[in-house]
């Protein structure tokens, strides 16, 4: 089955929105606003998803530690490359909702233009298909229950003008269907489009992002295609912290300055310390004995409820910025952290934070060698549909972040643009001390895969 549809004189064929959002299940009085029917419903769009047949995927989980190490590379290569870092501002990425954007993009791509999306991606197309649906079909079971668990839903759509220019490729659609779970609709492109796409990402993040598209503004001519990815996270901490355990203290920048946050007391037990001069992991406390100061990198895991997801914090060595110590982990060295962390007391102090983030990431793309992508002479997209030579022209990225007393929310946005051209029990230890009251670097991670969904930067509260 082939789609035809429109195109006007110079094509806009996709922009990817990836909504990933996570919101905190109050064990208090907080009351999120919910996901409810009439958001997707009365849709202008008509509906196509039972037009294709792709039959769903089976979940692979042999390519869990290859996915999870790729995109903690791809997260630290973006803020290895992010400005906001070195100037002292605070970062934030998602790179399962980039990589989710990417790979949907990544199975319309042919030739080199693909192999450099691979390269970026850290896995090949088929891999990377896989992780994400088992990703997705995993973090599917996480439901909402009333009783403060993680809830974790992954979806996505395909947005095409309803025009008979263009013919959308039949294997592309498939594929979105069968490995993304992808819901597919033909729209008209007009008013009534922006309203329904910011409608289905607001029942999609539980209300919690209220649209991405901007509704004063109408649809370009040339876009022919949205491809959009919604990722909404609850979770309440496992020990949510009572009122006597925050203090106001201070928080010292990278620059010098200082700002008051309100700092969270908890007793944890899973402890981190890496050499960052040999990317050893410390597991004892003869390991961490011979790691100079100057090299000791430490951090903590606090749970949520149920610990299958985790906020990792990591505090660099004394005298040396989160930007160095970006610079020195990989998504290898990143990932034997997560998986050694060492069992032991941990007194951590975590500061109460929110902020909004917002990046373009086309030069950061290019610069880690997805460059055919975005060269309208060089770029093959020919997987996507017939007859026009597409390129991506931007890529968007904004993410929100708020930890507080009783868990975490977090959201984030990915706009691909694409157009048209040319330890055990033991002998009792004192506990370790981690304090978070200068810049440090943070995850949500899941635990049973150590998959980050975010990696950021607190540079100032």
């Amino acid at each position: 089955m082939k789609l035809r549809r429109p195109f006007p004189f110079i094509l806009l064929i996709a922009i990817l929105l990836i909504l990933l959002v996570g919101g905190l299940l109050s064990i208090k009085d907080r009351v999120l606003v919910r996901r409810t029917e009439s958001d997707a419903a009365d849709l202008a769009a008509t509906e196509l998803t039972d037009t294709v047949s792709a039959p769903a995927q089976q979940a692979d989980e042999s390519h869990d530690a290859e996915g999870a190490r790729a995109l903690a590379e791809l997260a630290l290569s973006l803020l290895q490359n992010d400005a906001s870092v070195d100037k002292g501002a605070n970062a934030l990425v998602s790179p399962l909702s980039i990589a989710s954007a990417l790979g949907l993009a990544a199975n319309g791509a042919e030739g080199e233009t693909l192999q450099q999306m691979e390269t970026v991606l850290g896995m090949d197309v088929g891999s990377l298909n896989a992780y994400l649906n088992t990703q997705r079909t995993r973090t599917g079971s996480d439901a909402h229950d009333g009783k403060g668990n993680p809830a974790v839903t992954l979806s996505n759509s395909i947005w095409i003008r309803d025009t008979p220019e263009f013919e959308a490729s039949e294997a592309f659609l498939q594929d979105a269907v069968s490995w993304y779970g992808a819901s597919v609709f033909s729209a008209p492109f007009d008013d009534s489009t922006v309203r329904d796409i910011n409608a289905w990402v607001r029942a999609g993040t539980d209300g919690m992002i209220d649209g991405i598209l901007d509704e004063s503004s109408p649809i370009s001519e040339e876009a022919i295609m949205f491809l959009v990815n919604a990722l909404a996270f609850e979770a309440a901490w496992e020990d949510p912290i009572d009122d006597g355990f925050v203090e106001t203290a201070s928080f010292t920048c990278e620059d010098g300055s200082e700002q008051d946050v309100e700092l969270m007391y908890s007793f944890e037990n899973r402890y981190f310390e890496m050499d960052l001069a040999s990317g050893a992991v410390a597991e004892s406390e003869e390991e961490s004995a011979a790691i100079a100061d100057g090299e000791r990198l430490v951090g903590f895991a606090k749970p949520y409820q149920g610990g299958t997801y985790a906020f990792v914090a990591l505090l660099p060595p004394e005298g040396t910025t989160v930007s160095e110590t970006v610079a020195q982990l990989s998504g290898d060295t990143l990932g034997a952290l997560l998986e050694s962390s060492w069992y032991a007391p941990v007194e951590a102090y975590l500061p109460a934070f929110a902020y909004d983030y917002s990046t373009q990431l086309d030069d950061t793309l290019k610069a880690l060698g997805m460059v055919d992508a975005f060269n309208p002479n060089a770029a093959d997209f020919s997987g996507m549909g017939a007859g026009l030579p597409l390129n991506i022209s931007r890529v968007l990225h904004k993410t929100h972040i708020e930890v507080d007393q009783e868990g975490t929310s977090a959201a984030a946005a990915t706009i691909v643009e694409l157009e048209a051209g040319s330890s055990a029990p033991g002998e009792e230890i004192p506990p370790k001390v981690v304090r978070l009251d200068r810049p440090f670097i943070y995850l949500i991670v899941d635990t049973r895969t150590n998959t980050p969904l975010f990696v950021g930067a607190l540079m100032q509260p």
